[in-house]
């Protein structure tokens, strides 16, 4: 519509077309015509009446072209406003009557609600990741609405994650006028977690201000100190019902007051079982807390700090599996053919009684138990009616032979999470073992196997275990140069690839024992016999916590898959379909999961969860039990975001460098600073005012002139 301004000669065209001829007028004399004063206001008024009209249309076409004010803009008509909020723990904190991820909502809807029609906005959360809530919605209604329904999480993601996401953002958009808006309480830890975060942050942060408009917002408060619970566990992994279980608690806390005070309450399954009053200092505070679960089953316990304001770090979950016995089942080809299974039963004969007896003392009826294990002592041939997803390990004590359908067996067992544990002897055939278990390194066996052969002594002794030679976690009970009457008469050749790691090694330097991962469980290796057909070991006092201590790193921490931290996914196989399952979050609501086929295994699906950023239980719920091996899952804060250290203007200034950022503090007005400056003003109803007012104007110059003519006429 600029062009129309050309308009603008209109009147000066007409002019020209109607402008009066001149003539020749006879008379005997023109003095009097040249003093005529009345002929010149005439040509005055004429003048004054063109510009007003030529006025008059300039204000015509410029209310069409629809002139507007963009405040702070420039160089592109669409405007794209980005909003990043801090999601992380530390925006849970308490500023008034509400939290600083409270606050932040409020602000950033009422700004979003004050763009105009025309432009697009964009919002990107940080929780335990970035993510792009919303990108370039044109409706301000929506995005506002779209913000005010976030969740802020529990996650500590790095800042620099939001940036660099914010700039991949607008690198999608190179015709727009970008503005970016960041609301945050400034936590140190999330800013600037080291000196390679701050670089990142300096470096993308200087990056964005320097191409748009950037404005830090300040929305946190000033917390006077903070207590946390950084973790809670069981000593022991491996639980049973009727023994007790320990369980240690972790209290850390940041500028703890001097006469700092907190509880700490311990509860299962919501009950409350213990209270206990701590006080707080630099240094972290353990607390142990003793428990007898009277029936198997899953439990959830808790542990409640309660002290300060800050309440997101002040919660623990720990989900549990109690069993009756934590069963490992034996397979033993000295075992009697017509034993139900028992230990009892085939410990007099077999060549596993040892290796039972070490994990299963046998107690005397009324006596309080003293191991959580039970054994079951089978022939290899029953494996194929035992269910072995039951058993918490399965251990080979020295068969023969094993053929490729209890290979395959064996192997899904582990790499679906299973223990497996084989003891070497007389009876093992090298060439089947090798081929059907070891398979060039992609079998459970953890090293190829070559010829028996006897020892020799070395130095006048014969070799033996020497437990303070090790480094092993599962040896750490057991330390000196161990003894020589657990001598070892003969071991296989063991060719060690380096996927497999030696866990203990003979004084004579051969390894002895050898574990391998496979899938997502494990493999143990024992160059010697269960029994005494190779070694004196078993005879020892140190064989039973040898076995004890192996048994229970091999079986490892059987709630891994169930106790996360904030931002780690679940993920659990379904056994029934790929039908739609309901998972219900800690805040109540309920979001639909499909499971989907697994990469490893054909007919077989899998249930994976992402979206863990709140703290607290999950649950999948309308399922039978059948559906999934755990229906629960517990998801804790991860301790590192408990510092609630913050930085001002100048320290982030001095921490990130001077950019062309604007800051915004928690008591300046942000409309004024920020709202008002997105505004666009239209002035087309102010231009079209002015157009009224000329022809106002025009109207009564007119008409006063035309009188005046009038009257010097008459």
């Amino acid at each position: 519509m600029v062009a129309a301004f050309v308009a603008v000669l209109l009147p000066i065209i007409i002019e020209w077309l109607f402008r009066r001829r001149r003539r020749r007028v006879e008379l005997p004399t023109i003095r009097f015509l040249l003093r005529n004063k009345e002929q010149k206001k005439v040509k005055r008024q004429d003048r004054i009446l063109l510009m007003v009209r030529m006025l008059g249309i300039f204000f015509l076409v410029l209310a069409i072209a629809r002139p507007l004010i963009r405040r702070g803009l420039g160089g592109s008509s669409r405007r794209h406003v980005v909003v990043v909020l801090d999601g992380t723990g530390s925006m849970n904190q308490q500023v008034g009557i509400t939290t600083a991820f409270s606050l932040a909502q409020k602000k950033a809807s009422a700004m979003v609600r004050g763009v105009p029609a025309g432009a697009v906005v964009s919002v990107v959360l940080l929780g335990d990741k970035a993510e792009t809530v919303l990108e370039r919605e044109t409706d301000a209604q929506t995005a506002a609405a779209r913000i005010e329904s976030l969740r802020c999480g529990s996650g500590a993601a790095p800042m620099a994650v939001a940036l660099e996401s914010t700039k991949d953002l607008l690198a999608r958009g190179r015709e727009e006028t970008p503005e970016i808006c960041i609301f945050s309480d400034f936590q140190k830890h999330t800013w600037a977690t080291d000196n390679n975060a701050s670089r990142v942050v300096s470096q993308t942060l200087n990056s964005l201000s320097s191409q748009s408009e950037t404005f830090l917002v300040d929305v946190g408060g000033k917390p006077a100190f903070n207590y946390m619970l950084t973790d809670l566990r069981p000593e022991e992994y491996l639980m049973s019902a009727g023994m007790p279980v320990r369980f240690r608690c972790a209290v850390e806390s940041w500028r703890p007051p001097k006469d700092a005070k907190a509880t700490v309450t311990f509860l299962v399954n919501g009950v409350k079982k213990d209270v206990r009053e701590v006080q707080p200092g630099e240094q972290s505070l353990s607390i142990t807390f003793e428990h007898r679960f009277t029936q198997p089953g899953e439990y959830l316990v808790e542990a409640v700090l309660e002290g300060d304001e800050y309440r997101m770090d002040n919660h623990r979950y720990c989900l549990c599996t109690v069993p009756e016995n934590v069963q490992v089942l034996v397979l033993d080809e000295s075992a009697p053919a017509s034993a139900p299974g028992a230990a009892d039963g085939a410990e007099a004969v077999a060549d596993s009684a040892y290796f039972a007896r070490a994990l299963a003392p046998p107690t005397h009826p009324g006596a309080e138990r003293v191991s959580r294990f039970s054994v079951k002592v089978v022939q290899p041939s029953q494996l194929d009616f035992e269910n072995i997803d039951k058993y918490a390990a399965v251990v080979l004590a020295g068969v023969g032979a094993v053929g490729e359908p209890a290979a395959a067996k064996l192997e899904s067992y582990v790499a679906e999470g299973g223990a497996l544990w084989l003891f070497l002897g007389p009876r093992v055939d090298l060439y089947q073992y090798n081929k059907v278990l070891f398979k060039e390194g992609k079998g459970v066996l953890p090293c190829r196997l070559t010829a028996a052969s006897a020892t020799q002594p070395v130095n006048g002794e014969p070799p033996h275990l020497r437990f303070g030679d090790s480094t092993h976690p599962a040896l750490a009970s057991l330390t000196g140069a161990g003894s020589a009457d657990a001598r070892f008469l003969q071991y296989m050749g063991l060719e060690v690839p380096g996927d497999a790691r030696v866990v203990m090694a003979l004084s004579n330097g051969a390894p002895v024992l050898v574990e391998k991962p496979f899938g997502r469980g494990k493999v143990l290796l024992a160059d010697f016999t269960a029994g005494l057909g190779w070694t004196y070991l078993p005879a020892t006092a140190e064989f039973p916590i040898l076995m004890q201590e192996l048994m229970r790193y091999l079986i490892g921490n059987p709630d891994t898959s169930v106790n996360l931290s904030v931002g780690d996914r679940f993920e659990q196989p379904v056994f029934v379909s790929t039908q739609h399952l309901l998972v219900r979050y800690p805040d109540g609501h309920k979001a639909r999961l499909t499971p989907h086929e697994r990469a490893d295994r054909k007919n077989a699906w899998v249930l994976s969860l992402e979206d863990t950023r709140q703290q607290g239980l999950y649950e999948v719920v309308d399922a039978p039990a059948e559906v999934m091996p755990r229906l629960r899952f517990v998801v804790n804060q991860k301790p590192a975001g408990g510092d609630l250290s913050r930085f001002d203007r100048d320290e982030l200034a001095d921490a990130l460098g001077h950019g062309n950022w604007r800051w915004i503090a928690p008591e300046s007005s942000f409309d004024e600073l920020v709202s008002r400056r997105l505004e666009v003003t239209e002035l087309a109803p102010a231009v079209l005012w002015g157009l009224a007012l000329v022809l106002g104007g025009e109207s009564l110059l007119a008409m006063y002139f035309g009188r005046r003519r009038g009257g010097v006429a008459a």
